[in-house]
């Protein structure tokens, strides 16, 4: 009985259902035939499939009725209402205007012969950059009906998306040039701290990166891993020893051999290298070396999930004390790769690299090659786990630029940088209005309405030619050029335009001699600017850890190791410009000279108060080059420091000291005096 119930209502709910999609068939042809101006006895001739069937009923607004009096489709378009140029705007404070050019920090010049010279005053930008407020320069809508004005306040959370598209879409463009006025760019160099500026030695700075605190990080989770893998062997540790290890593999990029365990063969190991540490010390720590906890990593499916869980302890620390660093007034924001043949789903392809595969980074630098910022890529861009609710989300490119610009100092007149991957309009307003102007390469189809040449026109333009249009996104004067050299390009500002314009030399295949062609203020502002990663590139790419590994994140760790390296170089020569000292010391002795520290150092020394005393090291470094000299950590550790009789005598190495000897220090490698009369081998070490 229970069976014969079931069965009946299954029936009949079928045949219900067979009546719908029946009368919905009819109901959707007879519409269709309405919208396209047949008639009923056409319905046997153009019959629709399944396909056109489901597209149509999907597609079509039901709400919409068909003798358009009740509600008309054009009372959609109100916001689309093009304006004639000759109308006036109204004037009344209700009423609603668009842009006002008198508002825009910048000088507007058109082809008409009208100029609108702002002074250099304007407080448009100034007032924004001693308060808190919104510049008073804005969008407004056009006219809006009181019906809409209702409409719009009961589905506010569906109309907001769909009314910044449209102002997006809705760009007016004109001919004409922008400039900005030189008191609207004025940048204040900013000062180092003194923490930075008592630094002297490459452990300094090296250590002011990777501290003690990522150091005892490192220790307790290699230890963590090590009982994980195998609780009856496990490895314990020390911070001498992780130094050491970051010692080797600091020397390993500057000495280069076919394989790790030559640097501890008879004929090609280093002394330096196999005896600080033996071979099978070494590959125990590089085995189970390791930095974040496995057990608190989510699984993929979880979306909390981290795909770079292994590193996120590294990568969060380096980029607070990268940050830490003020900024300069130019940065540029571009992508490095990190070549590996490891398996990885984070890999990518750049062809435009000379390693095609590798780990890519999206790095924030200066124009001396000094990284601000880093993010590695993995696939969760657009994750809002890595967004924070006061930030917008304006696609996976723009999005970076907003997280690697979040330490950059507001309302300061900062300029960046980058390629056509990361220029949106939408994005550049939003750097503009924390006073940070932006410019960069773009593509056409990121420029709505805007009547750039195309490919055929780019064809007719002269080698030198460039044209400029304007506009204004919200708050945000917008500035577009395309400029002719050997192929066009196109650029996108919200600083400055095509003038004043300059001249370049190029070379001319056809006449065979250079020629003089103009060059736009753009042009040359991003080719001045922009170099900041590839110099950072070569930099690492010159001399970097080679060491290879099945695990995908030491491939990644070296190269944050080569990273700090470099950044605590260029740290460097940025202290001594302040400090109007020389600088003159080249990336391999940086090197060497750092590595040489971690694997001979027994603890680091830490400066006390006052003055430092360094009348030695001004005296040492005033005589003539020897074959070695040790390094003031290494010479002043007062640690694992003998004597040793050799029998060779030579001159002492002490300053004002003419005495020979044969009295050798077993660390230092160097000859100093120890007699009743001398003691240069105690005062060498103080």
């Amino acid at each position: 009985m229970f069976s014969y119930h079931i069965i009946k209502t299954t029936v009949a709910s079928f045949f219900f259902k067979f009546f719908c999609v029946l009368n919905t068939n009819l109901f959707v042809k007879q519409k269709f035939y309405v919208f396209s101006g047949q008639e009923g006895n056409d319905m046997n001739r153009n019959k629709l499939n399944d396909e056109e069937l489901l597209q149509i009923l999907f597609n079509t607004n039901w709400s919409d009725s068909e003798d358009g009096l009740d509600n008309s489709d054009h009372e959609q378009d109100l916001n689309n209402v093009q304006i004639p140029e000759h109308v006036d705007y109204p004037t009344n404070v209700n009423d609603e205007v668009s842009f006002d050019l008198l508002d825009l920090p910048v000088e507007m010049q058109f082809d008409t012969g009208e100029t609108l010279i702002l002074p250099s005053d304007s407080k448009s930008n100034l007032t924004y950059q001693n308060q808190n407020t919104t510049p008073r320069r804005s969008i407004r809508q056009a006219f809006s009906s009181p019906t809409e004005s209702t409409s719009n306040t009961t589905n506010q959370s569906h109309s907001r998306p769909k009314e910044k598209n449209i102002e997006l879409t809705n760009l007016k463009w004109k001919k004409g040039n922008l400039i900005t006025p030189s008191a609207c760019l004025k940048f204040n160099e900013p000062t180092l701290h003194n923490d930075l500026l008592s630094l002297e030695t490459p452990l300094d700075f090296f250590a002011y990166f990777f501290n003690n605190e990522l150091l005892i990080k490192i220790k307790e989770e290699t230890e963590l891993y090590s009982v994980q893998l195998n609780p009856n062997k496990p490895v314990t540790l020390s911070i001498d020893e992780i130094k050491r290890y970051l010692g080797i593999c600091i020397y390993a990029s500057v000495l280069h051999v076919p394989k790790i365990r030559d640097y501890w063969s008879v004929d090609l190991g280093f002394p330096l290298i196999y005896n600080t540490m033996s071979r099978n010390r070494f590959e125990l720590i590089k085995s189970v070396l390791h930095f974040n906890n496995n057990a608190t990593m989510l699984l993929p499916n979880n979306p909390n999930h981290d795909r770079l869980h292994k590193l996120r302890p590294i990568i969060d620390h380096l980029n607070n004390r990268f940050s830490s660093i003020p900024c300069k007034e130019t940065l540029s924001l571009d992508e490095q790769l990190c070549a590996t043949k490891a398996k990885s789903y984070m890999k990518q392809y750049l062809p435009d690299k000379p390693h095609k595969w590798g780990f890519k980074l999206f790095i924030l630098t200066d124009t001396q090659g000094y990284a601000y910022r880093f993010e590695i890529y993995s696939g969760q861009e657009n994750n809002p786990i890595f967004r924070k609710t006061t930030e917008p989300d304006f696609g996976a490119s723009s999005n970076v630029v907003i997280r690697l610009t979040r330490n950059v100092p507001v309302n300061s007149n900062h300029k960046i940088y980058f390629d056509n991957y990361y220029t949106a309009i939408p994005m550049m307003e939003y750097l503009y209005n924390k006073n940070i102007y932006s410019l960069g390469t773009v593509r056409l189809n990121r420029l709505p309405n805007c009547p750039l040449p195309d490919k055929n026109q780019e064809k007719k333009m002269k080698r030198g030619d460039s044209i400029e249009y304007i506009t204004s996104y919200k708050s945000a004067p917008i500035s577009a050029v395309t400029w002719k050299d050997n192929k066009a390009v196109k650029l996108v500002s919200t600083y400055c335009g095509e003038i004043p314009k300059s001249e370049m030399t190029r070379f001319d295949r056809i006449k065979k001699s250079n020629i003089i062609i103009d060059c736009p203020m753009l042009i040359k502002e991003y080719n001045k600017h922009m170099g900041g990663v590839d110099l950072l590139d070569s930099h690492i790419g010159r001399y970097k850890i080679r060491f290879r590994s099945h695990k995908w994140y030491m491939r990644l760790f070296y190269h944050l190791i080569d990273l700090t390296v470099v950044n605590s170089w260029t740290l460097f020569k940025r202290v001594k410009e302040i400090k109007k000292e020389n600088s003159n010391i080249e990336l391999a002795d940086w090197r060497k000279q750092l590595a040489f520290t971690l694997i001979q150092s027994g603890q680091i020394r830490t400066s006390g108060r006052g003055r430092p005393s360094s009348s030695l090291e001004v005296k040492i470094a005033s005589t003539r080059p020897q074959s070695f000299r040790p390094i003031k950590e290494v010479r002043t550790d007062k640690f694992d420091h003998w004597p040793q009789i050799t029998d060779k005598r030579e001159r002492c190495k002490m300053p004002s000291c003419k005495g020979f000897t044969y009295l050798k220090c077993t660390k230092c490698t160097v000859f100093l005096c120890l007699n009743r009369n001398k003691n240069c081998f105690t005062n060498y070490h103080m």
